[in-house]
Order: structure tokens, then sequence, then C-alpha cells
């Protein structure tokens, strides 16, 4: 039995990072991130995942862009980008493309004149490296972990069975052609509330977090089980102020 904690779209926001971590014991393999975990505080977001004392993976989102793709978070965190790291029996990978790697924005600058032609070209040649990885190992035994959903990959990744992506900030378990494809959500889901009964005033804005992730188990009798989890904050007292978010706003403790 192996068990994963999932989650993406952090977005900077190391107190939903902790909250994640208060709700949750140190009762997995792994954790994994699939992207967006934000240029600006990723050590703070590191520190608090390693907490968890174990291996901590993950790929860059379009929030990752100002991280260093080689930086070192820790000798426990391993960032998947096209580079198999083997878990009880298991082997995760991962993808990180669309201007989230310097040969993808390399390729841009050199061909400014057709850029559509150069990001066809740089995702045919990342997708050629993941095939080539996958396929010298188990398909059958691998997940596959990106910010963004892959498509096509009946063609290009046939065999894999399980695909973790963010990006969309909702939960999604779905099964198309043989693969499924989850969406492990938003950890940083900022609703915009007021007090019920009472007129926002300029600078008064709040917000709470309804903010989720995934438990993903793996047995060779069940194979892989996903559970959804919510943060699901008490909105009672709140009225939801939907379609607007204020960047000034305050979290309700």
């Amino acid at each position: 039995m192996a068990r994963f904690l999932a989650c993406s779209d952090i977005h900077n926001d190391v107190i939903a990072v902790r909250q994640l971590r208060a709700r949750e014991a140190n009762d997995y393999d792994a954790v994994i991130v699939a992207g967006d975990i934000g240029s600006e505080r990723p050590d703070e977001v590191f520190d608090i995942l390693r907490s968890f004392e174990c291996p901590v993976l993950y790929v860059f989102g379009n929030w990752d862009r100002r991280l260093e793709r080689n930086r070192n978070f820790g000798a426990d965190c391993h960032r998947l980008h096209l580079t198999p790291f083997s878990i009880g029996g298991l082997s995760l990978v991962g993808e990180s493309i669309d201007g989230i790697d310097p040969d993808w924005e390399a390729s841009l600058a050199a061909a400014a004149a057709d850029r559509a032609l150069a990001c066809q070209a740089h995702l045919a040649e990342e997708r050629a490296k993941l095939r080539t990885i996958i396929a010298a190992q188990a398909p059958e035994r691998t997940i596959v972990v990106s910010h963004y959903r892959l498509t096509k990959t009946k063609t290009f990744l046939p065999g894999v069975p399980l695909f973790l992506f963010g990006h969309i900030h909702r939960f999604e378990d779905v099964t198309y052609r043989g693969q499924r494809f989850v969406n492990v959500s938003a950890l940083d889901k900022k609703v915009m509330v007021s007090r019920k009964g009472e007129r926002v005033k300029p600078g008064g804005y709040r917000y709470l977090n309804d903010g989720s992730y995934v438990v993903i188990s793996h047995s060779e009798h069940a194979g892989f089980t996903v559970e959804p989890r919510r943060f699901d904050p008490d909105f009672s007292g709140w009225e939801r102020i939907d379609g607007i978010f204020h960047s000034s706003a305050t979290e309700v403790e």
C-alpha cells in the first residue's frame, strides 16, 4: 500500500499550507505538488511540506516562472520534470512546460517571428522525451504529474493509468479511454466575503479560504483510490461576494 497527499495551486499562500499541515498526520509516502507553488515564498512552503517526513515531489506551474529550475529546496524535495522517482513499486514522473522551463523560453526567443510554431516544436520534443522515459519503465505502474492536464495521452503515453494535474482550481476525477485524470484541486481558493447585513466599506474586504486537496492510495488489489478533502470553512455569518477579488483583502481568522 502506498499513500500520497497531493495538492496544487498554492499561490504563495503559506497560511493555507500551514492549515494543510495541521489537518494531516505524518502518514504518507510522499507529498505531491502539481505546480503553482508561487515565486515569492517557496522556502517557507517547502519547509512546512518537508515536516511530513517523506519525499516532496513537485512540478512547476505558471506561478513559478521566477523560480530557479535547479534550486535546492532540501534533500527530500525532488522536481519531477522528466525525472522519475520510485515509491512503493510505483514510478512518478512529471512535466513542466509552457514558459516554465529555460528551453521553452529560449525556443521562443529564437523564433519570435513564429511563436506558435516554436511552441508546437518544443511541446513535441518534450512529449517525446517523456514518452521515452516512461516506455523504459513500466507504464502501467507510472503516475504522471503536470500542472496543465495533458491531452492525447492514449497516443503518446499509452498504458499510464493515472495523471495528476492542477490549474483549473476544482476537483475532478475522470476516466477517459481507460486512463484516469485527477485534478488535485487548489490549496489556495480565496472566496471574498462580507458580514451578513453589513455594507462593505472601502478597504474592509475579507476572504475565507475554501481550498482543497486529495489523498491517493494504491494497492495491488484495489488499484488507485482518490479521496478529495476540503478545508470547508464556516460561512455562517458571511455573504459570498462572487466575481471579484481585492488583493488588499484580509483572511477571516
